[in-house]
C-alpha cells in the first residue's frame, strides 16, 4: 500500500512540476535557514555553560543602576578586592582576579619560537570553580607557585610534540620570568567568555605593579570572579562587598558593586571590560522570530498551494471514493506526497547548511562546535522535526478534500469548497513579513552607518596607541617618546592612563551624586587626539606637578551646575580641585552608551598608553619606523600596540555581524514570501483563465483583464501594508531607543521600502495576468 502511494504521490509531482518545485524549494530554503539558525542560536545560548558549578560563579562588577538595565557597569576591578573577600567574606568560597591578553610567549631552547597566544593571568583560586579538564600533569597544588603555568592541548602539541612532553618544559609568557609547564588541558570550547591557551599566576606577569596590587584607588581593568557557597544568596553579598570598599578605601565612595551571573557575561553589554564576544539579546529575540516566519512562510506555502492543488484534484478524490476508498486512506495518500516533498525539501535543506555553516563561522569570527555524537542527534532532530512538518503541511487539506460527499464532488468539481479565504490570508500574511523585514533592515542598517561614520569628537584616524610596556621602556618613558617622535611621519606623541574605547570605570565621590570617568593625561593629550577647547586652557608642562588643576567635559560642566563659567571655580573630590579647562564632548565609549561626566588630571607618575599620531599618507613606512626604534629603546622587546580606528570599530564588530546575517536571513525571508505569493498568484490566475477567455471573446482590453486579475492582489498589499506598519513603528522604536545616540525613524527609507513591497507583489501577479492574456482562448474554451 505503501508503495502505491508513493507511485501516486510522484506522478503528481510529475503532473505538477511547476508547483512542486515551488513547494520543494520553498521548505528548503525555509528548513535550510531555520536550521542554520538555530545552530547560531543554540551556539550563542551555550555559551559558559559548560561549567560544573556555573550558577554558583559571579563577576563582580561595579556602577550605577541595576544589572541588566542599560545603565553602565565596569568589570574592571581593583586588585586588591579579591584578597579582601576571600578573607573577610566566609559566604565567598574561592576567588579569582582574571586578566586576559594575547601575549608572546617563548618557548625555552628552541630558536625562534616566539608565538602570540591567549593567555589568563589569574589567582590560584581559579581552578576551583572553572573546569578545565587535565589531559596531562595535575591540577593539584597547580598556580600556587609564581612559577607555574597551564597549557593548552593544542599548544602543547604543537611547541612540544605531545601533552605528555610538554610537562616540566619551560615557556616565557610576557614580561614573566620562565615558567614551568605543571598541567596540560583540553582546549576551551568556543562557547566560553573566558579565552586561555595559557594560564599562568596573576603575579607571575605582572611583577611590575608591585604593592599597586594591595592599593585600593589603583585598577588596572582586571575582572574578579567568584564562587559563592551552596544556597547563597548574591545580594546580601553585594552588600557586604560594599561595606568592605568603604571599609578599606575612606574617604572616597565607591559606586555599589553587584554580581552578575556567570551565564549573562556573554550577553553583558551593559559592563565595559575585555570581554570581546558580546551579544545583544535582542538580536537573540530577532532571530527567533526571523527563524519563525522563515518556517511559518514555507508552511504556508505548502498549504496553500497544497489546498489550490486540492481543488483541481476533487474529481479525482470523487472517483477514489466510488471505488472504494476510505477517508482514512485518501489521508495517508496526502500526508504521503506531504512527506515525500518534505524529504526532498529536508536532503536539500542539509546540503544548504553544509555549504552555508562554514561561511556563517568566518561571518561571525568563530566555530559552530558541536561534539562527535551531537551531529547524529542533531541530524536525527532535524529530521522528526521535518516529519512533524511534511504531518502538519497535509492535515488541512487533506481534511478539506475527504469530508465532502461524492454527489457534491461530482455536482460542482471545481467549487466543491473554497479556498480563497485562507489563500487571501496566507498573501497578506507573506505581504505583512516582507514589509516589515524589509523595513527592520532599512532602519538597523541605517542606525549602524549612523554609529559608524558620525564624528565621534575626537580624531581616530592614523593614531596608533602602545598598550603595554616593558620593564626597559617603561622606565625610559620620556626617552621613548623623544625618539619616537623623531621618527618621520609622526607628527604627534602623548602619555595617558586612558584611551578611548578603554577607559576604566567610573569614580563617584561622597559630595556629589554623579559618576566620572577619570583620565590621567599629559600635556599634549588633548592636542594630540584634537579634543577641541570650548572654554579655559589645557595643561602645560609645568601642570604635571600640580595634583589640584583638572579639565572637565561639557557633560560635567552642565551637571555642576554652577551659575556663570566653570572655569576658575573649585570641586570637592576627596580634595580641592580647581577647573582650568571645559572640552566639547566626545565619544569614548561605544554610541551606544551616553556621554558621562569626565575628568582630565595631569598625568604624574604611572603611564597606560603612549598615543602617537601619525602622517596618515605614510603609516606603513612610519610604522616599521616605529617598531625599530621600539625595539631599540626596550632592549630587544617587541611592541604591543593597536590602532585607534580599528579598536573603536571593534565596539561595533557584534553589530556588523549581527546586522550581515539579519540582512542576508531578510533576503531569505523575502524570497520564500515571494515563491509563496508567485505560487498563489499562478493559481488565482490559473482558476480565472477560462473566465478571462470569455471575456477577451467579448472585447475585454488589456487593461481591463489586468484591472480583474490583480485588483485583489492590490487590495492584499495595501491591508498587509496598513498592518504592518504599526508593527515595523512599535519594534523599531523600541530596538532604537536601547541606543544612546540614535537616528530618528528613516520615513524615507521605509517609504522606500514598502515600494519596493508593491514593486514585487504586483510584478508577481502582473507576470501571471500577462501569460493569462497571451493564451489563445480556442485552446481554453474548444470543450465547454
Amino acid at each position: 500500500m505503501l508503495k502505491n502511494y508513493l507511485k501516486t504521490a510522484i506522478r503528481n509531482i510529475k503532473r505538477n512540476k511547476l508547483y512542486a518545485g515551488l513547494n520543494i524549494l520553498g521548505l528548503s530554503i525555509g528548513l535550510g535557514s531555520f536550521f542554520i539558525i538555530y545552530l547560531f542560536l543554540q551556539n550563542e545560548l551555550a555559551y559558559d555553560r559548560f561549567h560544573s558549578q556555573r550558577d554558583k560563579i559571579y563577576r563582580v562588577v561595579q556602577g550605577d543602576g541595576e544589572l541588566g538595565d542599560n545603565g553602565e557597569l565596569n568589570a574592571g576591578i581593583t586588585p586588591a578586592l579579591g584578597p579582601a573577600l576571600g578573607e573577610e567574606i566566609p559566604e565567598v568560597v574561592a576567588f579569582s582576579r582574571l586578566e586576559n591578553w594575547n601575549k608572546n610567549v617563548l618557548i625555552s631552547g628552541i630558536a625562534d619560537s616566539i608565538d602570540n597566544v591567549q593567555s589568563a593571568a589569574v589567582d590560584p583560586g581559579f581552578l576551583k570553580f572553572f573546569d578545565l579538564d587535565i589531559v596531562a600533569g595535575s591540577k593539584e597544588g597547580a598556580l600556587e607557585s609564581p612559577t607555574d603555568l597551564l597549557l593548552n592541548e593544542t599548544k602543547a602539541i604543537r611547541y612540544f610534540g605531545s601533552a605528555v612532553a610538554a610537562i616540566g618544559q619551560f615557556v616565557k609568557v610576557g614580561r614573566s620570568e620562565p615558567l614551568r609547564v605543571v598541567a596540560v588541558f583540553k582546549d576551551l570550547p568556543n562557547t566560553t567568555s573566558i579565552k586561555a591557551e595559557v594560564v599562568v599566576p596573576i603575579m607571575a606577569v605582572n611583577g611590575w605593579r608591585g604593592d599597586n596590587m594591595n592599593n585600593w584607588n589603583v585598577s588596572y581593568g582586571d575582572q574578579l570572579y567568584v564562587l559563592l557557597a551552596e544556597g547563597v544568596f548574591p545580594k546580601s553579598v553585594m552588600a557586604k562587598i560594599d561595606d568592605l570598599a568603604a571599609k578599606y578605601n575612606e574617604g572616597m565612595e565607591e559606586e555599589p558593586f553587584m554580581l552578575q551571573p556567570l551565564a549573562d557575561v556573554h550577553f553583558a553589554l551593559d559592563t565595559a571590560g575585555p570581554v570581546q564576544e558580546k551579544t545583544d539579546k535582542q538580536y537573540i529575540f530577532i532571530f527567533t522570530l526571523v527563524a519563525i516566519f522563515i518556517l511559518v512562510c514555507a508552511v504556508f506555502n505548502y498549504i496553500s498551494l497544497a489546498l489550490s492543488q486540492s481543488v483541481e484534484r476533487t474529481k479525482e478524490i470523487g472517483i477514489r471514493k466510488v471505488v472504494g476508498a476510505a477517508r482514512n486512506q485518501l489521508f495517508k495518500q496526502f500526508i504521503a506526497e506531504s512527506v515525500l516533498h518534505v524529504m526532498f525539501s529536508f536532503v536539500i535543506a542539509i546540503v544548504m547548511v553544509e555549504v552555508l555553516i562554514p561561511q556563517l563561522e568566518n561571518l561571525i569570527g568563530r566555530s559552530l562546535q558541536f561534539g562527535a555524537f551531537d551531529a547524529p542527534v542533531l541530524l536525527f532532530k532535524g529530521f522528526v522535526f521535518a516529519l512533524l512538518v511534511a504531518v502538519l503541511c497535509a492535515l488541512y487539506p487533506a481534511y478539506l478534500s475527504t469530508r465532502l460527499s461524492v454527489v457534491k464532488i461530482f455536482r460542482n468539481a471545481r467549487g466543491s469548497f473554497s479556498t480563497k479565504r485562507l489563500i487571501s490570508t496566507v498573501s497578506v500574511f507573506q505581504i505583512v513579513v516582507f514589509v516589515v523585514l524589509i523595513c527592520v533592515a532599512a532602519t538597523a542598517n541605517k542606525q549602524m552607518y549612523f554609529m559608524r561614520n558620525e564624528h565621534l569628537g575626537f580624531d581616530k584616524e592614523a593614531q596608533v596607541v602602545i598598550s603595554r610596556f616593558s620593564r626597559d621602556a617603561a622606565s625610559k618613558n620620556q626617552l621613548l617618546r623623544n625618539e619616537l617622535l623623531a621618527v618621520p611621519g609622526v607628527e604627534g606623541a602623548s602619555y595617558a592612563t586612558s584611551v578611548p574605547s578603554r577607559v576604566m570605570g567610573m569614580t563617584r565621590y561622597s559630595n556629589i551624586d554623579f559618576s566620572w570617568h577619570n583620565f590621567d593625561v599629559d600635556e599634549h593629550y588633548l592636542d594630540v587626539l584634537n579634543i577641541p577647547i570650548k572654554e579655559g586652557r589645557g595643561f602645560l608642562p609645568e601642570d604635571s606637578d600640580s595634583s589640584n588643576l583638572v579639565i572637565i567635559n561639557e557633560t560635567a560642566a552642565q551637571k555642576l551646575e554652577f551659575e556663570g563659567s566653570v572655569v576658575g571655580k573649585t570641586i570637592s573630590l576627596g580634595k580641592e580641585l580647581r577647573i582650568i579647562g571645559v572640552v566639547e564632548d566626545f565619544h569614548f565609549l561605544s554610541k551606544k552608551e551616553p556621554i558621562e561626566a569626565t575628568l582630565f588630571k595631569p598625568l604624574n607618575g604611572g603611564i597606560g598608553a603612549l598615543i602617537l599620531k601619525l602622517d596618515p599618507s605614510q603609516v606603513g613606512t612610519t610604522m616599521d619606523a616605529i617598531k625599530a626604534k621600539y625595539k631599540s629603546v626596550s632592549g630587544g622587546d617587541e611592541m604591543s600596540f593597536f590602532f585607534l580606528e580599528d579598536q573603536i570599530n571593534s565596539q561595533y564588530k557584534q553589530e556588523n555581524i549581527m546586522i550581515t546575517m539579519i540582512n542576508t536571513f531578510v533576503v531569505v525571508a523575502a524570497l520564500v514570501a515571494f515563491i509563496g505569493l508567485f505560487g498563489i498568484s499562478g493559481y488565482t490566475v490559473k482558476r480565472r483563465l477560462k473566465e478571462m477567455s470569455i471575456r477577451k471573446v467579448l472585447g475585454a482590453s488589456f487593461m481591463a483583464i489586468q484591472k480583474v486579475l490583480n485588483l485583489s492582489s492590490l487590495l492584499r498589499l495595501v491591508l498587509a501594508t496598513l498592518i504592518a506598519l504599526p508593527l515595523v513603528y512599535y519594534w523599531m522604536n523600541n530596538w532604537l531607543s536601547s541606543f544612546a545616540y540614535r537616528i530618528d525613524l528613516p520615513v524615507g527609507l521605509i517609504i522606500s521600502a514598502i515600494l519596493i513591497a508593491f514593486v514585487v507583489v504586483l510584478s508577481t501577479a502582473a507576470f501571471h495576468s500577462v501569460r493569462a492574456y497571451l493564451t489563445n482562448p480556442v485552446d481554453l474554451l474548444k470543450d465547454e
